[in-house]
């Protein structure tokens, strides 16, 4: 929430500090409101009594005063007939009032279509319309490609409107100077193949989710046993023994990490239990005790290795923990003509509420200004999780809508740039099961290449992990730790990936995950590190080295209402060294439509407050705020005109008004 204010504040150009953020969470969890409304609200409020200071702590108590006053004033006005309303006198006006939450929408809050269809037909059906207000609640719209979605408008104006487009957030290595993007090897193309288990299985057809529970059980014993061994190596044991054995001494067993469903639904330290496997404990549970352990690290599905004593047979008192080791980097020939630059991103590539898809026609724009040698894309391409395709709002099919996009990429890309199309499970149109089969393409063009989720790419000896699916996120909510202070929560998170040897090593899955256990077997596995590691995730984006591999997460191209980021990688080797270099940069902005984004944002925000103190009938303050847009923007001052006829009873006395402006 920290996060999502304080970029509504950046949009205006404002940095509070953090004391004045913790006021301003405070006042969100009071009032129940958004961030955005919030900062729109105090937009108009240090316009109109501050003179465009910026927040601080001795002004927030006075705006908080002016805050309560007009939320408990809309509320009063909206539970109210409209009939009957006291500051309502004629149509015209009553036609704007009614559609208050249209000038929401217009100013960035969503709000539900129902109730702004409800308002629109509430005793106003047949009512003409005044020429003068057409257009007053309009947004304005996203630029995007019409073949993306012919008949859908712009209805989101943050992602046209942010002022960081462009803007490198992350540098690896840090002190590194500006990279060249510029291709020194023009005509060289580089081998992409894919490493590891042939796709057949994939692309041929199968009864995915439809494994008997002897088989589940079959592969995830053989997990246990094969990261057992590791164990058993890596501490220099013979063998493990039974985690029920009552045994007083310490004692080394092996097992997997899972939740004592009757302690509640989540892990914690009083439902840890430990799966002992078939050959060794004859599957058992036993009840760890970690209150002797510094520091830990558990989730559900984890193989690991437990040192304790169990002096009742019925609960296993934990003294030390071991994890399956990190294999090292794989060693291979690396054979690279000069620099290969890499570009990769993570859809949804439009934003929640539209199929404009106007961050990828940006992401395109840029693949064909720097012409990397790889571009990565992966999916959702027609998420699941939009708003239109949720309520069924779409002119075609999930089908039809994906091959538009994929039509559009094979024809607006540069035909020297080799594209990997990667899928996810929350392509509608797609097989919702992780392993994801590659999309099939007939008519592809030749520089595009479709895998699996996830894979491992072979460019040239660089090995290349990748997955579209939220790991991260996914672990983030399920891992219990406790950890030095200051430690690296994301760098842990990902050494899970690496010391399980799993792309998903989390079991039972997130519940909006439908993972096929048999074929995970064969796709789902990390038997070797590789030298490249792209997780894309909700958590904060992040470049680091993790026991020799770089790992990158560019977080997605849409974040929210707003542009998210890409990743952009060179890399350079010889023989069986390779060095990286990566930048992580927010989605470019669209050149051919400038806009002054933050001085537009404002002036909606002060709109909507003059809408505010309209309803509160503060005539003279709703038209000084009206005067203060205009005033801002003298060249544009139509849409700002029409809202006057809103505060004069007759055409005589908005006339007198229109030559005043």
């Amino acid at each position: 929430m920290e996060e999502h204010l304080l970029n509504e504040f950046e949009e205006f150009g404002l940095t509070p500090n953090k004391k004045v953020l913790e006021k301003c969470i405070e006042l969100l969890k009071k009032y129940e409101i958004t961030p955005d409304t919030l900062v729109n609200h105090w937009i108009g409020y240090t316009a109109t009594k501050l003179q465009d200071e910026a927040p601080s702590l001795e002004n927030m108590i006075s705006f908080e005063k002016d805050l309560s006053r007009e939320l408990s004033s809309k509320v009063k006005v909206k539970s109210e007939p409209l009939g009957e309303s006291p500051v309502i006198h004629n149509i015209t006006t009553i036609t704007q009032i009614a559609e208050d939450d249209e000038l929401l929408v217009g100013y960035g809050t969503p709000v539900r279509k129902s109730s702004v269809g409800a308002k629109r037909t509430s005793g106003l059906e047949g009512t003409p319309q005044n020429k003068r207000l057409a257009g007053l609640g309009q947004t304005y719209p996203v630029h995007s490609p019409s073949t993306f979605s012919p008949s859908t408008p712009g209805t989101s104006s943050k992602f046209s409107t942010r002022t960081n487009a462009g803007e490198v957030v992350v540098k690896y290595p840090a002190d590194d100077g500006v990279i060249n993007w510029t291709r020194s090897n023009e005509k060289w193309e580089p081998s992409i193949q894919l490493h590891g288990t042939a796709e057949t299985k994939l692309t041929t057809k199968y009864n995915y989710m439809f494994s008997r529970l002897k088989d589940k059980f079959d592969v995830l014993e053989e997990q246990v046993n094969d990261l057992g061994d590791l164990m058993k190596r890596k501490l220099g044991l013979d063998e493990f023994e039974p985690n029920n054995i009552l045994k007083s001494e310490p004692f080394h067993t092996v097992g997997r990490i899972c939740c004592d469903a009757t302690s509640g639904s989540r892990l914690n330290t009083s439902s840890l239990l430990l799966e002992g496997t078939r050959n060794i404990s004859s599957g058992q549970s036993v009840p760890l005790d970690v209150s002797q352990l510094k520091e830990f690290s558990f989730f559900p599905g984890q193989v690991i290795a437990i040192e304790g004593s169990n002096p009742t047979g019925k609960k296993m008192v934990v003294t030390s923990t071991t994890s399956p080791p990190i294999n090292p980097v794989f060693k291979t020939d690396v054979f690279l003509d000069g620099p290969l630059n890499v570009m990769v991103t993570c859809g949804p590539f439009t934003l929640p509420d539209d199929l404009e898809f106007a961050p990828l026609v940006e992401f395109i724009q840029q693949i064909n200004s720097i012409l990397p040698h790889i571009v990565i894309i992966m999916g959702p391409f027609v998420d699941v999780k939009n708003k239109k395709v949720e309520n069924g709002d779409l002119d075609n099919s999930y089908q039809e809508q994906f091959d538009i996009v994929m039509k559009e990429l094979q024809s607006k890309i540069s035909k020297s740039v080799h594209v990997c199309i990667i899928p996810s499970w929350r392509d509608v149109h797609h097989r919702a099961v992780y392993p994801t089969p590659p999309f099939l393409q007939e008519n592809k063009a030749l520089n595009f290449h479709f895998f699996s989720d996830p894979c491992v790419l072979n460019v040239n000896g660089v090995f290349i992990a990748l997955t579209s699916t939220d790991i991260l996120f996914h672990l983030s909510k399920e891992e219990i730790a406790v950890a030095p202070h200051g430690s690296d929560r994301l760098g842990r998170l990902v050494s899970h990936l690496l010391s399980q040897q799993s792309f998903y090593p989390l079991n039972p899955p997130s519940e909006e995950m439908s993972i096929d256990l048999e074929q995970a077997e064969d796709h789902c596995k990390l038997n070797f590190t590789p030298h490249l590691l792209f997780v894309p995730s909700d958590l904060r984006h992040f470049v680091k080295n993790v026991s020799g591999c770089m790992v990158v997460n560019m977080e997605r191209a849409v974040k929210g209402f707003s542009g998210g980021t890409y990743s952009r990688l060179q890399i350079n080797g010889e023989a069986s060294t390779v060095q990286i270099k990566a930048e992580i940069s927010r989605v470019n902005e669209d050149r051919r439509e400038p806009r002054d984004s933050r001085q537009k944002k404002k002036q909606h925000g002060l709109m909507y407050q003059a809408s505010l103190r309209y309803a509160r009938n503060e005539r003279q303050n709703a038209i000084n705020l009206c005067m203060e847009v205009i005033r801002q923007a003298p060249n544009h001052v139509e849409p700002f005109q029409a809202i006057m006829s809103m505060f004069y009873e007759d055409f005589e006395e908005y006339e007198k008004s229109y030559g005043y402006l």
